[in-house]
């Protein structure tokens, strides 16, 4: 019987992340360079073994020349953004990916909200920061997550909760009724003490302040709701003190004096401290509505001092934003309908074409057929795969391709070199 195969290690790339390291906004071109890298100096791992994840933002804050290429990497599975209203949103899905297939995570945040629900995150070996060094490169280091403040309070909010559910459980139970009955046992000490007199009063003597300060208690608290009860508590009481155990009772009122003061000056601190916070948030709803009253005016005044917009441009603006919206909608396409349409029509596959190298994309190139938008993958360049296709090909020459596929969905052809095609 053959041997299972150990399943190969995968590594999630917190793309936003590492494309805005040491930058103001993120760069594809520093993620693409940042992924070569790694791939070079960690060699166990391939292409086919790195997932890369970015926010549903990113291709909205990258350079508008990186985005064909952006484009291209979505639409062939190279980049992954998070599903609309994750929870979590793009930190939460690397995470989910990464648990699930215990991956490496390759980021140089510290995931402080996940702290009590991911403690793998601690783990030895599971998460590993880089940083582009001038002169040197890109340079990777294994990390340990920073414990900041939002770390600290997840965790002691899980915590609480944690204590909060173990008590309302079968154990916590179990306790409650087990306090309940020692507190009843010592009432009944107490009573069976006073009526005996002599010898058993000096025998319990020095339990007796404390047990009857709690029998005192509980008859105040029966007082409250029954008067049959309190005449008897008040019949116990007269007993207890022709008994000698004037000074118990005592305690108990002095017990009780103290735990009313304590009372009313909670009471009094928390009815200031709830002042208080009104009286700060109605300062800040205050200052809210002026700074939003100054920027509505400010925004008024500019576009007075503009003048109106034209017609002419009211309506290109209308039209690109349409055009944008159903792009979005529909998913990043290459070419367009008529375009693709006829290509497939005059180059099945398995035939040969003529195009130029006009860009490289973080998993291939892009590839010019005569207007029509192609991509040759890494896999398309050599066997096995190379880390990167500048090593392959080289960006404006033209040499022959041949047809291997077509994704309808995103109106692209997939190419690959004549003596690579061989083999798919």
């Amino acid at each position: 019987m053959a041997a299972e195969q150990t399943p190969r290690r995968r590594v999630v790339i917190d793309g936003s992340n590492i494309a805005t390291e040491g930058r103001a906004m993120p760069s594809l071109v520093q993620l693409e360079e940042a992924i070569a890298a790694f791939l070079e100096e960690f060699r166990g791992f391939a292409t086919e073994d790195v997932i890369v994840v970015v926010d549903a933002t990113f291709g909205h804050r990258i350079d508008p020349s990186e985005r064909t290429r952006f484009d291209d990497a979505v639409a062939h599975g190279e980049m992954v953004t998070p599903p609309a209203g994750a929870v979590g949103r793009g930190d939460g899905f690397i995470l989910r990916i990464a648990e699930k297939s215990g991956a490496l995570v390759l980021s140089n945040d510290s995931f402080q909200e996940f702290h009590a629900e991911r403690p793998w995150l601690f783990d030895p070996g599971r998460l590993i920061g880089g940083k582009p060094v001038p002169g040197v490169g890109w340079i990777f280091t294994p990390r340990t997550p920073v414990r900041g403040p939002t770390s600290r309070a997840v965790v002691s909010r899980s915590k609480r909760k944690g204590k909060a559910d173990a008590g309302s459980g079968p154990e916590g139970a179990d306790a409650e009724v087990a306090t309940t009955a020692t507190t009843a046992a010592r009432t009944a000490r107490v009573a069976k003490a006073t009526k005996a007199g002599g010898t058993t009063k000096a025998a319990t003597a020095e339990h007796v302040p404390t047990e009857a300060a709690e029998a005192a208690e509980g008859s105040s608290r029966a007082k409250a709701t029954k008067p049959t009860k309190s005449a008897k508590a008040a019949k116990a009481t007269t007993t207890t003190e022709a008994a000698g155990t004037t000074t118990a009772t005592k305690a108990a009122g002095t017990t009780m004096a103290a735990k009313a003061t304590k009372a009313t000056k909670a009471t009094k601190a928390t009815t200031a401290t709830e002042a208080a916070t009104k009286s700060a948030k109605s300062a800040k709803a205050t200052k809210a509505t002026k700074a939003t009253k100054a920027t509505t005016a400010t925004k008024a005044a500019k576009a007075a001092k503009a003048g109106p917009v034209p017609a002419s441009r009211r309506e290109a603006l209308t039209a690109t934003e349409a055009a944008e919206g159903a792009a979005s909608a529909a998913g990043p396409v290459a070419n367009d309908a008529l375009t693709f349409l006829t290509f497939v029509a005059d180059h099945p596959v398995g035939s040969t074409v003529e195009g130029t190298v006009a860009a490289y994309t973080s998993h291939g190139a892009r590839i010019d057929v005569g207007g029509m938008h192609c991509h040759v993958p890494l896999r398309g360049l050599a066997v096995p795969p190379p880390t990167r296709a500048r090593g392959i090909v080289t960006k404006g020459e033209t040499r022959p391709f041949v047809v291997v596929g077509f994704d309808a969905g995103h109106r692209r052809a997939e190419l690959a070199l004549p003596e690579i095609a061989t083999g798919h």
